[in-house]
C-alpha cells in the first residue's frame, strides 16, 4: 500500500511542477521533451541493475518503442491542457480513463456489466459537474481544457489496452525503459514543431528534475511494485484518491480552488473508478500509469 500511495502522490505532484514550469516560459512540447530527457537515463540506470529472469521474454524493441509514442502524445496533451485548465479540474476529468478502457472493451465485443453502466453514468455526471462554469453555463473558454483532458484520457486508455497485450510476460523494467525511450524519440521527432527552449533559471531546472524524478520515474516503478504486492484491484482503489490529492495540492501551492459542485463531480468520478475495480476482472489487468 505504501508503494501505491507513493505512486499516487508522485502523479499528484505532476500538475504542480507543470504549472510552475509553464510559468517559467517553457511551452508544452519543450516540457514534455525535457521531462523525458532527464527521466530516460534514470529508467535505464535502474533497469540495467536488475538481471532479466530466465522465464521472462525478450523485449520486441520496435513495437514497444512505438507503444511509447502514445506516452509522448499523452504528455503533450497533458501539458497543453494544464496550460488552459486549473490543475485539480484537469486531473479530475482526466481520471475518466478507466471508464474509457471499459467503453473501448465494450466496442471490441466484451460485455459490460450492470456495475460498468453505473460507473459510466457516474463518469458522465462527474465530467459535467467538474467542468469549469457548469453552474453558470458553459463558456467557450472551458471547452479547450475539457476536450484536451478527454483526449489525454483516451490516449492513456488505448495505451493501457495495447500495453496489457504487448508487454505481458516481458521483463517489466527493461520493457518500461524501452517504452520511455520510444517516448523520447517521438518527442525529439516532434521538436521542430516548436523548437527546443532550454530552461533559463535554476528554479526551472530544479522543478524539471523534480518532475522527472518524483512524477515520472518514482511513480512508474512504485506502481509496478505495488501492483505486484497488493494486487491490481486493491491498487486501483488506493490510487483513486489521486484527483482529490491533486486538488488539495493545487489549492496549497497554486492557490487554485474548485467550486463545491466541482468537488461533487470529483467524488462522482472517483466513485466510478472504485466501482469499475470492484467488478470481477482478469488477474492480468492492471492500472495504467496516468501520465
Amino acid at each position: 500500500m505504501i508503494y501505491i500511495l507513493l505512486a499516487a502522490t508522485g502523479y499528484s505532484c505532476l500538475p504542480i511542477f507543470t504549472k510552475t514550469l509553464l510559468a517559467s516560459g517553457l511551452d508544452p512540447i519543450d516540457l514534455a521533451e525535457w521531462r523525458y530527457v532527464v527521466a530516460v537515463p534514470l529508467f535505464w540506470l535502474i533497469a540495467l541493475r536488475r538481471p532479466v529472469a530466465p522465464l521472462e521474454g525478450r523485449v520486441p524493441r520496435l513495437p514497444v518503442m512505438v507503444l511509447g509514442s502514445l506516452l509522448a502524445l499523452a504528455a503533450i496533451a497533458a501539458f497543453f491542457g494544464l496550460q488552459r485548465t486549473p490543475a485539480g479540474t484537469y486531473v479530475v476529468i482526466f481520471y475518466t480513463y478507466p471508464t474509457m478502457v471499459a467503453l473501448i472493451s465494450l466496442f471490441r465485443g466484451e460485455r459490460l456489466s450492470s456495475t460498468g453502466y453505473v460507473a459510466l453514468a457516474l463518469t458522465v455526471l462527474g465530467i459535467v459537474l467538474s467542468t469549469p462554469g457548469f453552474e453558470t453555463g458553459f463558456t467557450a473558454d472551458a471547452l479547450p481544457g475539457l476536450i484536451t483532458a478527454l483526449i489525454n484520457a483516451l490516449i492513456v486508455a488505448v495505451y493501457f489496452l495495447w500495453s496489457n497485450r504487448l508487454l505481458r510476460g516481458l521483463p517489466p523494467l527493461r520493457a518500461g525503459a524501452w517504452t520511455v525511450t520510444g517516448t523520447l524519440v517521438t518527442l525529439l521527432i516532434l521538436a521542430p514543431l516548436g523548437g527546443i527552449t532550454v530552461p533559463s533559471s535554476v528554479d526551472a531546472w530544479v522543478n524539471l528534475v523534480l518532475l522527472a524524478v518524483i512524477s515520472t520515474v518514482l511513480p512508474v516503478f512504485s506502481l509496478n511494485i505495488g501492483i505486484q504486492k497488493l494486487g491490481a484491484t486493491k491498487a486501483s482503489i488506493v490510487s483513486s484518491f489521486e484527483p482529490i490529492l491533486t486538488s488539495v495540492l493545487a489549492l496549497i501551492f497554486l492557490n487554485e480552488s474548485m467550486q463545491p459542485i466541482q468537488w461533487l463531480g470529483a467524488v462522482s468520478i472517483v466513485a466510478s473508478v472504485v466501482i469499475l475495480q470492484l467488478r470481477p476482472q482478469p488477474a492480468t489487468k492492471a492500472v495504467p500509469e496516468p501520465l
